[in-house]
């Protein structure tokens, strides 16, 4: 699933810290951390995404406006955008159909930025 997704799930944090730190370093990075462990709903999903996102005030916290704000995100221009998504698996576990939306959203979002030379990258932390 994740490879048609073009999403990667990755298991071991330690590696990840590391790897995050030397990607978050370079220049034009964005790096956002999502905290999954109290996902465990699309409402929680979405005011978590803001949040981590730093969405404008005016994100209507519905699916069609994570959409427009995560391929807009003009309040923090890079040229690479990665969302660490930590805990994933409580939202996946707790409502799929949703939890695949949010997959489906951002896949979506990573092919709109790749047309603009503009990376997003979105990894999976489980457990």
């Amino acid at each position: 699933m994740s490879e048609f997704l073009n999403i990667s799930s990755i298991d071991l944090k330690q590696e990840i810290c590391e790897a995050v730190e030397q990607i978050a370093a370079e220049p034009g990075t964005k790096v956002f951390y999502l905290d999954g462990k109290k996902i465990n709903s699309k409402e929680t999903f979405l005011r978590k995404a803001a949040e981590a996102m730093q969405f404008p005030t005016y994100f209507g916290a519905n699916w069609d406006a994570f959409d427009e704000c995560i391929t807009d995100l003009t309040w923090c221009p890079a040229q690479r955008y990665i969302i660490l998504y930590d805990h994933a698996d409580i939202f996946a576990q707790a409502e799929p159909t949703q939890y695949q939306i949010a997959l489906d959203i951002l896949n979506s979002a990573k092919e709109y930025w790749q047309a603009k030379n503009i990376t997003l990258k979105f990894f999976t932390i489980n457990k």
